[in-house]
């Protein structure tokens, strides 16, 4: 059977003949010695430089914190096996909702899906909500390259003909909390070719102080 959700993401010059005259183990003149002194001490700020520069890109993209979650729920109807592994909180970000918004954070979720094998059709990052402020909230699309900038991968969708896959989902909650609560949540579904409707799954899952 098929399975289709009802919801739809500078070189410098050398004087030759000097070169050609001068004994090959001659010591450098004064004024010789004082120019590789000078290009050393350059060299030696460029690269002080070039380290304060990293480092300092480095803090501006500090790491998140993970937790675990460790949340497994299964889809009766479709043999699903869904898992919230972990959660990376904190994380700095450029999100649009994120601007001026101290209350916020964003969140990025590790899924694992071991897809039943009874229908087709994909399990999507779009399923997966984190509350806020009162508000579900869903993946922030345009974070992916936030996510994958980070060193994760992106979890967008799973097709269950290809079977187990993991990954992370960018959820941005306007109103943080210690702990935050989720859900997953499988929209109701028609089975094609049959005059008859999976329904909605759900479940939820905590996600822990970081």
């Amino acid at each position: 059977m098929a399975f289709a959700a009802v919801l739809a993401l500078s070189a410098c010059g050398t004087d030759d003949s000097a070169a050609e005259t001068a004994p090959v183990d001659a010591a450098p003149t004064q004024a010789q010695g004082e120019a590789l002194e000078a290009e050393e001490t350059a060299e030696e700020t460029a690269d002080k430089t070039t380290e304060t520069d990293d480092a300092e890109g480095a803090s501006d993209k500090a790491e998140g914190t993970e937790v675990r979650v460790g949340a497994e729920f299964t889809d009766k109807e479709t043999g699903d096996v869904i898992t919230v592994v972990s959660a990376v909180r904190n994380n700095p970000t450029e999100y649009y909702e994120a601007a001026d918004n101290p209350d916020g954070e964003m969140v990025y979720i590790e899924v694992k899906v071991e897809p039943g094998d009874s229908y087709g059709g994909t399990i999507s990052s779009s399923d997966f909500y984190l509350d806020s402020a009162g508000e579900e909230a869903n993946y922030a699309s345009s974070a992916r390259a936030e996510i994958e900038d980070a060193g994760y991968e992106y979890f967008d969708l799973a097709p269950r003909r290809d079977g187990e896959h993991t990954g992370y989902i960018p959820i941005y909650v306007s109103e943080t909390a210690d702990e935050l609560k989720g859900t997953y949540r499988r929209p109701e579904a028609k089975v094609l070719g049959e005059d008859r409707k999976v329904p909605e799954f759900t479940s939820e899952f905590e996600i822990p102080a970081s």
